[in-house]
């Protein structure tokens, strides 16, 4: 994978210059959209059991782009978890804008006060390719987490979604696509391979595959429709990301604690 990255590396170097001010130029255009609002919630399917599950992560944990967070990927994780496994859903958010991995383990995880729960979902890696973090970083900030969250939750399974569909982000010039979506792509298998170091960790190794979403979409519909700023998801996308990503753990034939 060192390889993989100095490749890329070298690739990269010539459009760096251009997308640095592009981005810029799109920073200032952008639209700002707030974070969701009503961080916690019940599925109550009437079950004996209940699982309490924390979601910890960036923007797009923090549910921008959605009005509530039922509307956002915690509610559709947490309803598609209370059908798969027949059970209710006691579930929080811990996210902010803006936060890269370090900021989370840093700034979010001291901040949970909860002593108990059955499942951690971690959405992080966005940020981290925008700022174009290092991969031994990033692996050095991902461990720093993982021992953050097992001290306080030992015996909990982790589950990391899979990193935001950044090559395919309409804001977004083709040179940023590029280059950026393929440094999301190379920090994805970074974060694969440290998560087989550690135990009750769940990483999908297949990326979010916007070609085959494109294909349930309705005949009026285009790929903006996954984004809400032409970033960041669309209530569309949170519920097909939760699917895909709730479908994983079952498959994976998770064990809560």
């Amino acid at each position: 994978m060192k390889k993989n990255y100095f490749t890329h590396l070298l690739k990269s170097i010539p459009l760096l210059p251009i997308i640095y001010f592009q981005g810029k130029k799109i920073k200032k255009e952008i639209q700002f959209l707030p974070e969701a609002k009503e961080p916690e919630g019940l599925v109550n399917v009437n079950s004996d059991q209940t699982l309490k599950v924390l979601f910890i992560g960036e923007s797009s944990f923090a549910g921008v782009g959605s009005d509530f967070h039922k509307n956002s990927f915690a509610g559709h994780f947490s309803n598609e978890l209370s059908s798969a496994f027949h059970c209710n859903i006691d579930w929080k958010v811990y996210a902010k804008t803006g936060y890269n991995a370090a900021k989370v383990h840093q700034r979010i995880v001291p901040k949970i006060i909860e002593t108990q729960c059955d499942l951690l979902v971690i959405g992080i890696g966005a940020n981290d390719s925008f700022e174009f973090t290092q991969p031994k970083k990033w692996l050095e900030n991902i461990q720093f987490l993982i021992d953050s969250l097992r001290n306080k939750f030992p015996e909990t399974p982790i589950s990391f979604a899979q990193l935001p569909t950044i090559e395919a982000f309409p804001a977004l010039t083709k040179e940023m696509q590029y280059v950026l979506g393929n440094h999301k792509d190379l920090l994805a298998q970074y974060l694969y391979s440290q998560t087989l170091k550690n135990e009750n960790i769940y990483f999908p190794t297949n990326k979010v595959d916007i070609k085959k979403w494109m294909k349930l979409l309705n005949e009026d519909q285009t790929i903006a429709d996954f984004f809400s700023d032409g970033i960041h998801p669309s209530e569309l996308t949170y519920k097909m990301w939760a699917q895909e990503s709730v479908q994983f753990l079952f498959d994976s034939k998770i064990k809560f604690s």
